[in-house]
């Protein structure tokens, strides 16, 4: 699983009025001493991540500042919470035991009205009536006789919702947004099988219940926001069928922007549709013409001051990891506390490696990685590994996975994670001899094989010979 970190842009939508946050927990007998959570404050920002410490009493207290509605997930061992909406000004405690974590949890404080309903919520439609069986079971009805169960379950939940007094209207709206996206996604799951290929985007609309929500609950919402971000792909890849061709990134984006001009979108939900989906082609592209067209365009359509902040933020930063922009220079110790810079090695290729001992794919790319290291091992080719473990569980994997090479370790947060945009693990980057980055995008040390990227390499160094 890929984990993404924040890049520390804390920018959101002015919806409602700013307040702070605070949220802690009295932990019954704890396993560990450190819980973590994680704050999403809009669908187009990157996500933040916070690493929480018990104290001597088993507690922990956490407090920021809140622009807007969020949502929060909370990990403690095993045990979690996931996408429970918070808001300014709420003051919520958690009491808890983490070997009955259902059962003994307590919430109490400003905006615990909320954790009492989402607990109860989780015991009424998903414990006590495991709602994946149930579902598995409605499909194997007729497509109409499923929908209309489907159907029947969002209202029913909707109705549970209603039925909480203490509720902000603006979470209500936003959570009955959550409701509707998820009951309706199965929905669109089933109708981008290749069974419903003929069917036409106006017939797919009219089997979705998409409710009478307010355009501002439909960005911040979660599930509302992701079933349309399905939707368009579905769309999309019809669209795609009729052209007889691949679409581009530039079309995707004129493509949904068509739908916002035929009214078919609000806005609101078009500028988070569409920066979600920028934020994902700037990532993975750079800041490349192909897509500085439509985020170009973006900027000049966007309302919403945090998403356009973001945008031109993301872009800013990715321009200085353009090829042939100098690489900044960083310092960290490696396994044995030995002192690492970058500029040491100036006039040598640099690979960097930014990876994680949790990281599956970073995990899966390494056997390739070593077999590429001991290709290059009499030429000018330097690996860094920048591990974002702890610095137990780094030394531990650098010994159990027999890491050659320069290892290193930085925290998820630290100046050189935000230097290099690192927003995911694995990520890697060439340098050149001359301390500029080699190349737009390295391939994966699995490609072909390794091959891929020893060629990658072999042409970088050719290139400063």
């Amino acid at each position: 699983m890929i984990r993404i970190f924040a890049l520390l842009l804390f920018i959101t939508a002015n919806t409602f009025a700013q307040g702070p946050f605070r949220i802690s927990a009295e932990v019954q007998d704890p396993t560990e001493k450190r819980a973590i959570l994680v704050l999403h404050r809009d669908w187009v920002s990157a996500e933040e991540e916070y690493e929480l410490t018990l104290n001597n009493d088993n507690r922990f207290s956490f407090i920021t500042t809140l622009k807007d509605l969020a949502y929060i997930d909370f990990y403690y061992g095993d045990q979690s919470l996931h996408f429970w909406i918070v808001e300014p000004n709420d003051e919520i405690t958690l009491k808890f035991n983490p070997k009955n974590f259902w059962k003994t949890l307590q919430v109490t404080g400003q905006g615990s009205e909320k954790g009492k309903y989402y607990t109860e919520h989780q015991n009424k439609f998903e414990i006590v009536n495991d709602w994946e069986l149930q579902v598995e079971t409605w499909r194997r009805l007729p497509l109409k006789a499923y929908f209309e169960k489907l159907d029947e379950e969002q209202a029913k939940q909707i109705d549970f919702l209603e039925n909480y007094q203490n509720l902000s209207q603006n979470f209500k709206d936003t959570r009955k947004a959550d409701i509707t996206g998820t009951i309706q996604n199965y929905k669109v799951e089933t109708l981008s099988s290749e069974k419903y290929a003929s069917w036409s985007q106006d017939s797919i609309r009219n089997n979705l219940k998409m409710g009478e929500i307010p355009p501002v609950a439909q960005a911040a919402s979660l599930e509302y926001g992701n079933t349309y971000l399905n939707l368009i792909d579905l769309f999309i890849a019809k669209e795609a069928v009729r052209k007889k061709k691949n679409l581009t990134e530039a079309d995707e984006y004129n493509f949904i922007k068509s739908l916002y001009s035929k009214k078919q979108i609000s806005q609101e939900l078009a500028e988070r549709v569409l920066g979600f989906k920028l934020q994902n082609a700037i990532e993975a592209n750079g800041a490349i013409g192909k897509i500085l067209t439509p985020a170009y365009d973006y900027l000049a359509f966007v309302q919403n001051k945090a998403y356009k902040n973001y945008i031109n933020q993301l872009i800013n930063l990715q321009r200085t990891l353009a090829k042939g922009s100098p690489a900044k220079d960083f310092s960290l110790k490696d396994i044995d506390g030995k002192e690492i810079s970058l500029k040491d090695y100036k006039g040598k290729v640099i690979y960097l490696d930014f990876w994680a001992s949790w990281c599956g794919p970073c995990i899966f790319d390494m056997k390739f990685a070593e077999k590429i290291k001991e290709h290059f091992k009499n030429k000018d080719v330097v690996f860094i590994q920048i591990s974002i473990d702890n610095e137990t569980e780094w030394k531990e994997a650098v010994k159990l996975y027999e890491l050659k090479g320069i290892n290193v370790r930085t925290d998820d947060n630290s100046a050189i994670v935000k230097n290099y945009a690192v927003s995911g693990v694995p990520s890697y980057f060439l340098i050149d001899k001359n301390g500029n980055f080699a190349v737009s995008k390295v391939v994966d040390p699995s490609d072909e094989e390794g091959k891929t990227l020893i060629q990658q390499i072999e042409e970088v160094l050719a290139r400063n010979e």
